[in-house]
């Protein structure tokens, strides 16, 4: 494992590299504003458990986590780590990192009476948290239903979640998984269906990794999320994998890819100033060693963002 002293402080320097001058005055120019919203203060640690190849227990990961000078992180809910939620959140409390939200999969048409969400409530309503919720439906789920069909009954299920999770006092949104469940048609008519229904706003949230089909329209697109957009997560990008929409995601280190600098630009030309996630996600790699070469390549993409992009 890579945790040590030396590491930390050396990781810790990378992050906060920056000129003091950088952060000392209001960013007034597009290439600021592109520099500040991916500045260290701004990012959320997440998919730091699922992929880990290192069993960190509780404690282990909440010091992974602040090792490397990050104050907010997600939590993937899924069952297995459901037992887990209450002694994460409290090892994390211990280091002043804040849980920004816990992130499910829902399975049926009545999300409210499923017992995980039953539980990850009954933890936050304990702990007086309001993290965000974010959810999704996996891409097996209505097979066998047209897709007007399929749209009610999302319509449905998320306006039952978003009701229960504004009862906790928490945000619903939907989680970008890619497939048809990610496409933004989709998304955008079960986000205007469960306004109509209830009278409750709930989001989105945009994963690099899952958005490969809207390199090619990123500005666009994101003219149309930004009025529910909560949450980015930021990945490497090549522009070959344009289109792209199967089932597997395309991880890669920020820095190594060809186009995610183009789309980090594109993203704070349209003027979203929320959170920016950095993720783990890679199968079989350590966790922290994954964190540290998404932070590195950040650090060399905000330098870069500091010139005007090329004509």
């Amino acid at each position: 494992m890579i945790a040590s002293a030396r590491f930390a402080a050396t990781l810790t320097l990378c992050l906060f590299s920056l000129p003091a001058t950088a952060w000392a005055q209001p960013q007034t120019t597009a290439a600021g504003d592109a520099v500040a919203l991916y500045a260290p203060d701004n990012l959320t640690a997440w998919l730091v458990m699922f992929t880990d190849s290192v069993k960190r227990t509780p404690a282990e990961r909440a010091e992974m986590v602040a090792n490397f000078g990050f104050t907010k992180v997600g939590f993937e809910a899924f069952k297995k780590y459901l037992p887990i939620l209450e002694e994460q959140m409290d090892e994390y409390a211990k280091r002043d990192i804040e849980v920004t939200s816990v992130y499910l999969v829902v399975e049926t048409d009545k999300p409210s009476e499923e017992e995980q969400v039953k539980q990850i409530l009954d933890v936050l309503k304990r702990r007086g948290e309001t993290p965000q919720i974010w959810a999704m439906f996996s891409r097996n789920s209505f097979k066998d239903v047209s897709g007007e069909e399929r749209n009610k009954r999302l319509i449905a299920a998320f306006s039952d979640l978003a009701q229960c999770v504004d009862q906790s006092g928490c945000q619903l949104a939907l989680y970008n998984y890619g497939s048809w469940f990610g496409k933004l048609d989709v998304q955008l008519a079960i986000i205007d269906g469960v306004r109509e229904q209830t009278g409750i706003k709930i989001g989105t949230i945009f994963n690099f990794h899952r958005g490969h089909q809207h390199m090619r329209d990123f500005p666009q697109a994101l003219q149309r999320m930004m009025p529910h957009l909560f949450a980015v997560n930021l990945n490497g990008m090549n522009w070959k994998d344009a289109d792209y929409n199967g089932g597997g995601a395309r991880i890669m280190p920020l820095g190594s890819g060809d186009h995610e600098l183009t789309m980090m630009r594109q993203l704070a030309d349209s003027g979203y100033r929320g959170p920016i996630g950095i993720i783990d996600h890679r199968s079989g790699v350590d966790a922290e060693v994954a964190l540290q070469e998404n932070l590195t390549g950040l650090e060399k993409l905000r330098e870069e963002l500091k010139s005007p992009a090329a004509e």
